[in-house]
């Protein structure tokens, strides 16, 4: 992917409160802890495919640059595989400051570079909200394209297969737990909305 470079930064380009702003989101207490020594972009299975790889776009936030972050393909491509956040010297939680720099775009109505990701994200979040865990046919039926037969088809082939053996629950089942995901999300809400 074409790296998107730019020259000199004005004051105009910058937001002073956005360093605030990830400090209160999960991970992003440690963001001025980054030494920008590079490991996480070493290590980046995905960098390949990035604009910028995840040492720029903490050092963008950094300096304020809300806009360039939030529009970054990197935020999106991220895949939270983790190994950045195991080999970080410093224990950013990169994956965490990635999804909420997510969560931010979403909430900020920026347009994403990549279509699918933000109605992944989202799909995602849903799910995992009312089951407390995820159920792959509810997620594949909200981000297929239902226009595309081929798409379609394709689908019900592979999910067939899958149930036929066993690895496909067609019911969604939900954690029996005191403390559920979705009372957490619930209650992240509501401390969103009072803010």
């Amino acid at each position: 992917m074409k790296h998107n470079s730019f020259r000199q930064i004005t004051p105009e380009m910058t937001d002073p409160s956005f360093i605030e702003e990830i400090k209160k989101m999960p991970g992003g207490d440690k963001i001025l802890d980054c030494i920008q020594c590079g490991v996480c972009a070493g290590s980046c299975h995905a960098r390949f495919a990035m604009d910028y790889s995840p040492m720029q776009v903490l050092k963008m936030a950094h300096l304020g640059l809300k806009d360039k972050v939030l529009s970054s393909s990197t935020i999106w491509i991220c895949a939270s595989c983790y190994t950045c956040a195991s080999r970080c010297p410093r224990g950013l939680n990169i994956p965490a400051i990635m999804s909420g720099f997510k969560n931010m775009a979403m909430k900020n109505n920026v347009r994403a570079p990549i279509e699918l990701k933000p109605k992944f994200h989202k799909a995602f979040t849903e799910i995992v909200s009312k089951y407390g865990r995820m159920h792959e046919p509810e997620l594949k039926m909200k981000i297929t394209n239902k226009a595309n037969f081929n798409e379609l088809k394709d689908n019900v082939t592979l999910a067939m297969r899958m149930f036929r053996k066993g690895k496909l629950k067609l019911q969604p089942s939900k954690l029996n737990s005191s403390t559920h995901f979705s009372d957490i999300v619930k209650n992240v809400l509501k401390e969103e909305a009072k803010k």
